[in-house]
């Protein structure tokens, strides 16, 4: 591997000889493989590695599986995340006791946001955003198959934001920046980097943060981090932030075993914070560190009161309704209000303390998805989306259910056509592999119609000999 030359003349003076040495050998080694259990689904299903140790959800692997061929990963039993980003498991647990709503701002494609869901109390909110549109519809994808009904994914500049008025008790801003951290698996990494890019990614990242300030109720928490490990990007911006938005960096419960770095600067700049650096710790290169906005939260309301908009609303307020045979495709453990997808027609069902979240959105953001994704109308037929069948909040019992071997999981996921064994009722059937749902066929007698979404499906024709095994039950 060849590394941008200016940044090995940089790292070998902000380091030192001995630990640039240590830096380079690891990158140059294999990155680890890890992965993040989804516990509302895979219950207490554990994995053959060894536990990351600031995330109770994740493992390493001994090897790295054929992913794309384990049907449990497109069932959202378990996300492939490298363990450095995990860290975000440890500061929630630390610094979140509470229902809280969270914002994840530059969220795409998933591994923070799902983190966090599986970090944050049982009640919490989650939105999460993406401005790039192709970006924006795989963190969609990912949230849906991850299936929590609490979460909003929307598609918009962090400015939208700060216009909405809305505002949030933890903002995560995992800022775009030059991606060091990620040489030694990306390519596109090493050869794009120049200290200009640099220098363009540290001015973006205080946009952002600056936008993502005006989001963050007074006493919330804003989690900034970067793959990248540069001054200019990490505790230069992070003492920007307290100097010029009086931010207040806090510490994290950390155990010095497991390698994390501690500021790389003995000055002004020698604030608690995190830096993940490949040889020294177990993962890829990360820094996160938290910052608090002055004053106290007395009850704040959900909006900074900036939400009325003169003249002609952008967008036809929201239809409520109380939903048809759409009841009985949900789990009556919560109530919802059903309505449809501004930008698309779908119909959703969103949890009731979601709702006045998503009214407001609906006006002033593009919303990709939101609450338990139901299907759409074709004709006088409601077909169910894939992401139903995925959601926690699915009713098992709406539809007859068939379980699929791996073969024919596998054909499923292509999109192909199956044949399902006599007897089966005709109709939308939800098809299970290892009794995880999986989406849904309309059996017609001598064929069932596939009803997985195209944009979702396996593009290989290759077929494991045997299946991938990452979740195990006990």
């Amino acid at each position: 591997m060849n590394l941008p030359e200016n940044f090995v003349c940089e790292m070998r003076s902000l380091l030192g000889e001995e630990r640039f040495s240590r830096l380079s050998q690891a990158l140059m080694s294999s990155p680890e493989v890890s992965i993040r259990l989804n516990h509302s689904k895979c219950g207490e299903s554990t994995v053959e590695g060894e536990p990351v140790a600031w995330c109770e959800e994740g493992y390493y692997l001994n090897e790295r599986p054929a992913f794309t061929f384990d049907p449990l990963l497109h069932a959202g039993y378990y996300y492939v995340q490298e363990a450095s980003s995990m860290f975000l498991h440890r500061v929630l647990k630390q610094y979140v006791s509470g229902p809280v709503i969270l914002l994840d701002l530059c969220a795409a494609p998933g591994g923070k946001t799902t983190t966090a869901l599986g970090a944050l109390p049982e009640g919490s909110i989650v939105m999460c955003n993406e401005p790039i549109r192709p970006r924006a519809k795989v963190l969609a994808e990912n949230l849906m198959k991850w299936g929590n009904p609490r979460v909003m994914v929307t598609n918009n500049y962090p400015a939208d934001y700060a216009k909405s008025g809305l505002l949030f008790d933890v903002v995560v801003c995992d800022v775009p920046c030059s991606g060091e951290g990620m040489f030694r698996k990306d390519e596109e990494a090493r050869n794009g980097w120049s200290e200009e890019l640099v220098a363009n990614c540290s001015r973006l990242q205080r946009e952002i943060v600056a936008e993502a300030w005006n989001c963050l109720k007074k006493g919330g928490y804003l989690v900034y981090s970067t793959c990248t490990f540069n001054l200019h990007e990490d505790e230069e911006n992070v003492a920007w932030i307290r100097e010029e938005l009086g931010g207040e960096v806090l510490p994290v419960d950390i155990d010095d075993r497991w390698g994390i770095t501690s500021s790389l600067k003995s000055d002004e700049l020698s604030l608690p914070v995190y830096r993940f650096l490949p040889g020294f710790t177990r993962g890829e290169g990360l820094f996160m560190a938290v910052i608090r906005k002055e004053g106290e939260d007395k009850q704040q309301e959900m909006t900074a009161g900036k939400t009325e908009k003169k003249g002609k609303e952008r967008k036809k307020p929201m239809r409520e309704d109380r939903g048809g045979t759409e009841n009985l495709w949900v789990n009556p453990t919560d109530s919802y209000l059903f309505t449809s997808l501004p930008a698309t027609g779908e119909r959703v069902a969103l949890p009731h303390d979601l709702v006045p979240y998503y009214k407001i959105a609906e006006k002033q953001l593009r919303i990709l998805t939101a609450g338990v994704m139901l299907g759409e109308t074709k004709g006088k037929e409601m077909l169910p989306h894939a992401a139903l069948a995925l959601s926690t909040a699915f009713r098992r019992t709406a539809f007859p259910e068939v379980e699929l071997s791996y073969s024919e999981a596998i054909s499923f996921l292509r999109g192909e056509t199956l044949s399902l064994k006599e007897g089966v009722a005709r109709g939308m059937v939800t098809v299970t592999y290892l009794g995880a749902p999986l989406g849904f066929v309309k059996n017609i007698g001598n064929r069932a119609n596939n009803l997985y979404p195209r944009e979702w499906r396996i593009k290989s024709t290759h077929l494991p000999d045997e299946a991938p095994q990452v979740c195990i039950e006990k």
